[in-house]
């Protein structure tokens, strides 16, 4: 899948949930998982966006295809739109 951005094109998005516990024998022992999204563009560069959800991320990424919205997307805009989703 190639999705083409205003100033670059998207060549792989993927998704999951990592376990980011503490792995040592004297810390709590539950589990701590959260949600990260990894954004491969054409250029190369992978990037790694921790702590959004998947639901929210694919939400707005249709929502932008379906309204033509993605065209206009810069990678500037994309980041900030990220940075959003991770604080959220």
């Amino acid at each position: 899948m190639k999705l083409k951005l205003n100033d670059c094109i998207i060549t792989s998005i993927e998704g999951g949930s990592v376990d980011v516990s503490p792995n040592c024998p004297t810390c709590w022992g539950g589990e701590e998982w959260v949600d990260y999204i990894e954004v491969e563009f054409a250029e190369g560069e992978s990037v790694t966006y921790n702590e959004v959800s998947m639901t929210k991320f694919l939400d707005w990424i249709f929502t932008s295809i379906e309204t033509g919205e993605i065209l206009k997307i810069t990678r500037r805009m994309f980041d900030e739109k990220m940075e959003e989703l991770e604080e959220n």
